[in-house]
This record gives structure tokens, C-alpha cells and sequence, in this order.
């Protein structure tokens, strides 16, 4: 993993959260990064349905400096890790290159998390993002599909 960062002193909060996305990508059984990423969509929308508030209060504590804004990145950074190498593993074929550029994974949640953004301030409901979910994974995986030379 390429972002490793130190958890002795992590906020405990943040610590849940890096923890939740770490064991949903890892038990994310998909064998194909179609499935996968459809499970993921799906997954993202439970999570941050269920833990909203939780969440928020995350982000209160960052923005309010009682999380420093490296520990927050870092904990970010490992979480986009762990999805990039179970992305990598799934495109053996190389089916989708831009998952094996530096940003591959990191794209991916920028769509999910500008998607969960527009949940938080009422743009989509849950069951909203649930309907487009086949939608989206067709518009993700076209994404993923460029050449990222």
C-alpha cells in the first residue's frame, strides 16, 4: 500500500470509517469489475444512509481542526489503496486502463462520493441512487474504459 500512515493517535471516529470501507471493499465478493463496482454502488448507498450522521460529525470534527488534515488525507489515501489494488486484481485483462493508472480508484470515488454529496444535501434520496445504479455502473465503467496514458 502506498499511502501507509499511523493509527496510534488517529481519531477514533475516523478510524471506524477507514475501518467500514476497508472490510466492505475487502468483503465485496465480486469477480469482475462490472459486479464489483455495482455491489460498491449499492454498498456506498446503505453506508452513508445508514451512518449520515456519523459521517457528519467526521467531517465537523476535520473541518473544526480536531482531525489534522493529514491523518483525515492519509485515512483517505489507505482507503482508495485498498480499492485500487481489488480493482487492479479484478482487470487482469486490462479491460478498463485507467484503473491502473495512479488515479484509477480515486476517480471512481470521486464520482461515488460527488453522488453521496448530492444525497446529503437532498438532490437524490437513497432509493433514487438505488434506481440509477444500473445506469451509473455503465457510465462509470465507459469512464474507466480511457486510456490513461
Amino acid at each position: 500500500m502506498e499511502h501507509r500512515i499511523s493509527h496510534k493517535e488517529m481519531d477514533g471516529a475516523l478510524k471506524q470509517l477507514e475501518d467500514d470501507y476497508v472490510q466492505a471493499v475487502k468483503s465485496n465478493e465480486s469477480t469482475t469489475v462490472e459486479d464489483f463496482i455495482e455491489q460498491f454502488l449499492y454498498d456506498s448507498w446503505t453506508y452513508n444512509d445508514q451512518n449520515l450522521e456519523y459521517l457528519k460529525r467526521v467531517l465537523e470534527r476535520y473541518t473544526s481542526g480536531d482531525i489534522y488534515p493529514r491523518t483525515f488525507i492519509g485515512a483517505f489515501n489507505e482507503m482508495v489503496d485498498h480499492l485500487q489494488v481489488k480493482l487492479e486484481q479484478l482487470d487482469q485483462n486490462n479491460d478498463y486502463p485507467a484503473l491502473h493508472s495512479k488515479h484509477g480508484a480515486s476517480l471512481l470515488v470521486a464520482f461515488v462520493d460527488g453522488l453521496v454529496i448530492q444525497y446529503y444535501v437532498g438532490v437524490y434520496s437513497v432509493e433514487q441512487l438505488r434506481e440509477m445504479t444500473p445506469y451509473l455502473k455503465i457510465v462509470i465503467l465507459q469512464a474507466l474504459k480511457a486510456d490513461a496514458e
